[in-house]
């Protein structure tokens, strides 16, 4: 329906400026035909006519330019579900048991190995990745953003003492709620729908003071996430460093001087971009409603991380692991051995919808243009504590 509105939108406003161009170019036409060509004149409208048909043209630009801008890579108007639907459930029917993963997976196996047509499996590692980077423990709360349908809640819920979720989507959240009742965790997890981009400002205040007040959280997660966030991270990782700053003071004063971590999953630029590439993302990125802000390098996204709190004199430290080797190439070969239908399931699904995001992935691993990494920032002892 969205889609519809917006091909709408488009197609009237080219149907206005075309007709402006057209009309432009017969009244000048006629006018020059009345004036019996004079020199004079007939410069006089020829100018006028080319005024008419140049500022339609810039006009008729500009028009779709900003309204590309404004709906995709900045606009208020655009909400998340338009971004996330269920789409990715179709990666998951090669399970035995029904799953949601939607992330790009950890694919450790050789490509072109019998695993390379097992996504669960590689989303599951992914996520274990993650939860191995924070060294998760059953005596950590933990904020988890961005958590899609709740697979990845089922898992860390099992690993800590106590589990938030976040989820900008209510469907979402209402799935990720039905997943751990059925495993009858609820009693140590729990499932909010909020938006992540802003927590300062969007949250509601019971949850700020669970987070910013008792200093409960002392680990936070953002799985393959962040890059989505509106208008930048920058929001975010404050709020992070607000938070674990906060808990590594309380966890201080009780006596205890465990550990308190970031982990997140994140795409960053993985080289200087040439001009074709540049423009080539930053389309991408329009297209997928991805702010182009987020794509940075690990210099300045080191930088960020400082801006944020996050300095060696205040005791973090950050560490950036490359894993593109393990994403990139067994997410595309998993897209385009299914695309092809070559296997059972992708004979009967209408697969071709992700085999463009399949090849935007192989460019960013064949060129070096984007790379994921995983980005953990920690401060205080680290130990294991089992309960």
């Amino acid at each position: 329906m969205v889609t519809s509105r917006k091909n709408y939108i488009l197609l009237i406003v080219k149907i206005v400026f075309s007709t402006a161009v057209y009309i432009g170019i017969v009244t000048t036409t006629s006018l020059k035909a009345s004036c019996g060509g004079g020199v004079i004149l007939e410069r006089f409208f020829l100018f006028f006519g080319v005024y008419i048909v140049t500022s339609a043209i810039i006009a008729t630009v500009f028009a779709i330019g900003t309204y590309i801008y404004q709906r995709f890579i900045d606009g208020d108007d655009v909400t998340t579900g338009e971004v996330y639907d269920l789409a990715h459930v179709m990666l998951n029917l090669d399970s035995e048991s029904p799953a949601t993963w939607n992330n790009m997976g950890y694919w450790s196996a050789p490509v072109d190995s019998a695993t390379t047509l097992d996504f669960k499996l590689a989303a599951k590692c992914l996520a274990l990745k993650l939860s191995d980077a924070a060294r998760l423990n059953p005596a950590d709360t933990v904020l988890d953003v961005g958590i899609g349908c709740g697979d990845q809640s089922v898992l860390y819920s099992q690993l800590v003492g106590q589990y938030i979720g976040i989820t900008s989507l209510q469907a979402h959240s209402d799935l990720a709620c039905n997943a751990l009742e059925k495993r009858d965790l609820l009693g140590r997890a729990r499932i909010l729908a909020l938006d992540a981009s802003d927590p300062s400002r969007t949250w509601p205040s019971e949850m700020l003071k669970t987070l910013l007040v008792d200093g409960r959280v002392n680990k936070i997660l953002a799985l393959d996430c962040l890059y989505h966030f509106k208008p930048s991270r920058e929001k975010f990782l404050k709020f992070v460093n607000a938070v674990l700053e906060c808990a590594f003071e309380k966890r201080t004063q009780s006596g205890d001087t465990g550990q308190v971590c970031f982990a997140a999953e994140d795409l960053l630029k993985g080289r200087e971009l040439k001009f074709s590439q540049w423009l080539r993302l930053r389309v991408i990125c329009a297209l997928a409603r991805t702010p182009f802000k987020n794509f940075i390098s690990v210099e300045e996204y080191q930088g960020l991380l400082e801006d944020s709190g996050f300095t060696k004199e205040r005791g973090w430290n950050v560490e950036f692991e490359d894993i593109s080797d393990k994403v990139f190439p067994g997410l595309t070969n998993f897209i385009e051995l299914r695309g092809s239908g070559r296997d059972t399931i992708g004979r009967y699904l209408r697969f071709e919808r992700f085999s463009i995001f399949g090849k935007i992935v192989r460019w960013w691993w064949d060129e070096g243009v984007v790379k994921s990494y995983v980005v953990t920032i920690r401060k205080g002892n680290i130990r294991s504590i089992a309960k």
